[in-house]
């Protein structure tokens, strides 16, 4: 990845140095063609009836800012579509300006790669940014097993041996007070080991003192449900253990009700992919690349890495590889996989569906540890006007004009409240929703079903 990224920047600015401004500022009697084709959220191909269309969007300004300083006329020539669907768009779009005499350059700029330096002039870069992931937002976690959430694995563990070592002691004391295998009666079976001359008097039948390991697992239930119990000890050892028992129980009872009351009104949510790596492990959320975009053909063709990872994931699903952009939203709206791409591509998409589906159901991640991309116009191999262009998008780049542009684009919608900070958000208290008190119920079921078990088994 380091060796990738300080690449790309010796690439740049190497590119970028060896852009030759010293030319003519006039190209009065000059026509260009453009090619144009949709690139959303930056350019916006409306087509009409008869072949017709209109073109708008940050680079038809840009365009014709260019001729305005230039003193050049220009038109527009559509992209050939059955070209691009054989290619993908990118490649259709220089196929066609390499081959069709009539086609100047093209209308939207380009992350320059070797390959295409070869191929093609370049000129100054017309538009600079990071990388980021578009990705679903996360949901809530399941509700159903809520109720082991508060605690850790480890905290649980040590919370059921106390359990049985309590009930154990307690049993142990009854046996030793009582004498060992001593017959009591059911009716009036009592655990307090002071009366055991009263429960012999009146012993109507026998039973084993196994019926005092369910009384003191009933008291230790009674005790960690807040329910109370009804036994009474007057020997001090069981003062003692359950006392300590009691204090034990009641830190852990509020501790467990805290946070589960707040965890009904503040929901936890899933983990958030905010990063390749975290993508890499994702075995819910896909990946989507377009094969004919730079930090596409870096994932397809990387060799190690979390390049690679994400690449073989993308191959072993041939259908989320693709070149066409209205097939790549579609993929991406289904909320099933995420898209490496320019940061404003991200806040448009996020901001569209907001406005689509008027709730914020993607966000974009942090920014990937990617060298930023220098975009720049590309035209013929050995156009004569290159040159005096790229100056031209020098002074367009210090004036700023570019960046206000995009960023004012009807093309990108506001979406404000998705990409608030969550830390720094008013919480507010939502209502319980019936869906909240899955783990309830679960948990009224299984005592439910103990009880019942429980009760029969005394019965017999």
């Amino acid at each position: 990845m380091f060796i990738m990224k300080n690449h790309s920047i010796i690439v740049a600015l190497f590119l970028i140095t060896n852009v030759d401004f010293s030319a003519e500022n006039d190209l009065g009697g000059h026509h260009f063609n453009y090619l144009v084709f949709d690139n959303p959220p930056f350019d916006t191909v409306t087509r009409g009836p008869n072949g017709t269309f209109t073109f708008y969007g940050s680079d038809y300004y840009l365009t014709d800012w260019i001729a305005s300083k230039f003193n050049f006329t220009y038109s527009f020539v559509l992209i050939n579509q059955t070209i691009a669907e054989k290619y993908g768009t990118h490649e259709a779009l220089f196929y066609q300006l390499i081959n069709d005499k009539d086609v100047d350059g093209i209308a939207c700029s380009f992350y320059l790669t070797m390959d295409r330096v070869e191929r093609m002039d370049y000129t100054f870069f017309t538009w600079s940014e990071s990388f980021s992931l578009v990705v679903p937002r996360p949901g809530e976690e399941s509700r159903l097993f809520a109720f082991i959430g508060p605690f850790q694995p480890s905290v649980w563990m040590l919370v059921f041996i106390n359990l049985i070592v309590i009930i154990g002691t307690m049993t142990l004391f009854t046996w030793c007070y009582n004498g060992c295998f001593t017959v009591v009666s059911t009716d009036e079976a009592i655990v307090d080991s002071e009366s055991t001359t009263r429960h012999n008097r009146n012993v109507s039948r026998q039973r084993s003192n196994f019926i005092f390991f369910g009384y003191h697992i009933t008291y230790v239930i009674n005790t960690i449900t807040n329910q109370g119990g009804r036994e009474a000890f007057s020997r001090n050892s069981f003062r003692v253990l359950a006392g300590v028992w009691v204090l034990c129980a009641t830190v852990l009872v509020n501790s467990y009700t805290g946070i589960v009351i707040s965890s009904l009104t503040k929901p936890k949510m899933k983990p958030s992919i905010e990063s390749f790596e975290d993508l890499a492990a994702s075995s819910e959320i896909g990946v989507v690349l377009r094969h004919d975009t730079s930090i596409g053909e870096q994932i397809l063709k990387a060799t190690s890495g979390v390049y690679k990872v994400l690449g073989d994931k993308a191959r072993r699903h041939p259908d989320q590889i693709l070149g066409d952009p209205f097939k790549l939203t579609a993929k991406l709206q289904t909320g099933h996989y995420a898209y490496p791409f320019l940061r404003t591509f991200g806040i448009a998409f996020v901001g569209s569906q907001y406005k689509k589906d008027k709730k914020c159901r993607f966000k974009t991640s942090k920014m990937l540890p990617v060298s930023t991309g220098f975009y720049s116009l590309l035209f013929k191999k050995g156009s004569s006007y290159t040159k005096t262009i790229s100056q031209g998008l020098m002074n367009l780049w210090e004036s700023g004009f570019m960046m206000f542009w995009v960023r004012n684009l009807p093309t990108i919608p506001k979406a404000n409240e998705c990409f608030a900070d969550e830390k720094n958000r008013v919480s507010r208290l939502d209502p319980i929703r019936l869906s909240d008190l899955t783990s309830a119920f679960l948990i009224l079921g299984i005592a439910f079903f103990c009880f019942v078990n429980w009760a029969e088994a005394v019965e017999r």
